[in-house]
């Protein structure tokens, strides 16, 4: 498989983590008393798809990736180059 596909599994992965405690979190400040389980289980469940979109949109474009390649061409030029006076 690609290296794209598993950045974005990985990513959608830390994503629905990241989700699932961003909606905990968002239980514990509205409270409980006002809300009945349907409706927390699916504000939960509906941070951690969007964090699962979001991790996989930030994966598969690898924004946060590593490349172990060799050097580009224009990575090994300097990129200024100084005028020469005559």
């Amino acid at each position: 498989m690609s290296q794209e596909f598993w950045s974005a599994i990985k990513g959608s992965a830390v994503g629905m983590i990241i989700g699932f405690v961003f909606g905990i979190v968002t239980l514990g400040t509205m409270g409980l008393d006002r809300i009945t389980l349907f409706q927390g289980a699916l504000l939960v469940s509906c941070a951690m798809f969007g964090g699962f979109l979001f991790g996989a949109l930030i994966g598969v474009t690898g924004a946060f990736r590593k490349d172990s390649g060799e050097l580009t061409e224009n990575a090994r030029r300097p990129a200024f180059h100084s005028p020469k006076l005559a």
